[in-house]
């Protein structure tokens, strides 16, 4: 089962990073967001068995959970991100991941979840 985090009808490229795009720039440097139903068109090699578009208000509240829960495990978490990010970097990158959280909530819970959505699809080999 593929997740893909997605806008209705619409793919954004991120190879162009704008100053001003937190997320593109720290989170998805490089990515693409695709369209709920790009996937539908690359089956050569996999066959969609069947799909989903799940309103986003759920993934709103799983960030919200997350970001709970790392900021309960801070100790836990702390060392994790001092080796990953550097001791002197380490501030930065709490408060950044804290942001994401937040940001994801709200881009996800936006108009009661019906703007982002998740789509779901259920691949098998050809």
């Amino acid at each position: 089962m593929v997740a893909s985090y997605d806008r209705i009808f619409s793919i954004e490229m991120f190879e162009d990073i704008n100053e001003d795009d937190w997320i593109t720039r720290y989170f998805f440097t490089g990515g693409t967001m695709p369209a709920a139903n790009l996937l539908l068109y690359f089956q050569d090699d996999v066959s969609v068995v069947n799909h989903w578009l799940v309103n986003g208000k759920h993934y709103a509240q799983t960030s919200e959970a997350w970001l709970k829960r790392m900021d309960q495990n801070m100790a836990l978490i702390k060392p994790i991100i001092e080796s990953t990010y550097g001791k002197d970097q380490a501030i930065k990158w709490t408060v950044y991941w804290r942001t994401f959280f937040i940001a994801v909530a709200e881009l996800f819970g936006y108009n009661n979840g019906e703007e982002w959505m998740v789509a779901l699809f259920l691949f098998k080999k050809k």
